[in-house]
């Protein structure tokens, strides 16, 4: 093997390495999976005026949506790697941000609408909605974050134009 041949081999490795990242950040909180994620977001909060078994039933199936379609994604992605400890700590952030609008919402709901405790348009029902709306909008911050922790682990900070 000539030198050319190896740097030709090594720029082929790094060309790929590239695709490979570019794939990553482009397929980041799809958005069929996004509104899914929501939906179980606003079923599990929401769920928490109901009487039990309803509750708990309610509670399991909106998280298990929540969760299942990360795990799903996670599984049927082309490209699969392990999360940085950023990107685990961004996620972790997002479900204490969204635990802290839940409450903050349901406060509200109490204090500026008089929502009921329980009922069709409860506290817990409305604060749910609030939250799986604010999902919705920090989606795109999330996206943005975490192309930026793949791009930065590859040294491309500002990177491909990926979208």
């Amino acid at each position: 093997m000539n030198p050319q041949d190896a740097q030709s081999a090594l720029d082929n490795v790094r060309r790929l390495e590239g695709k490979t990242r570019e794939e990553m950040v482009r397929k980041i909180l799809p958005l069929p999976h996004v509104v899914i994620s929501a939906l179980g977001i606003f079923v599990g909060l929401a769920s928490t005026d109901l009487e039990r078994p309803w509750s708990t039933i309610a509670f399991v199936l909106g998280f298990f949506m929540f969760a299942g379609v990360g795990m799903v994604y996670a599984h049927w992605t082309a490209v699969h790697r392990k999360p940085t400890n950023q990107e685990i700590g961004v996620r972790v952030a997002l479900i204490v941000v969204l635990y802290v609008v839940f409450v903050v919402a349901r406060i509200a709901a109490f204090g500026l609408i008089h929502a009921p405790a329980s009922g069709l348009l409860s506290q817990g029902g409305i604060a749910a909605a609030v939250t799986a709306v604010a999902y919705l909008g920090l989606t795109p911050l999330i996206r943005r974050i975490m192309k930026t922790i793949i791009l930065r682990e590859a040294g491309q900070a500002d990177g491909p134009s990926v979208r």
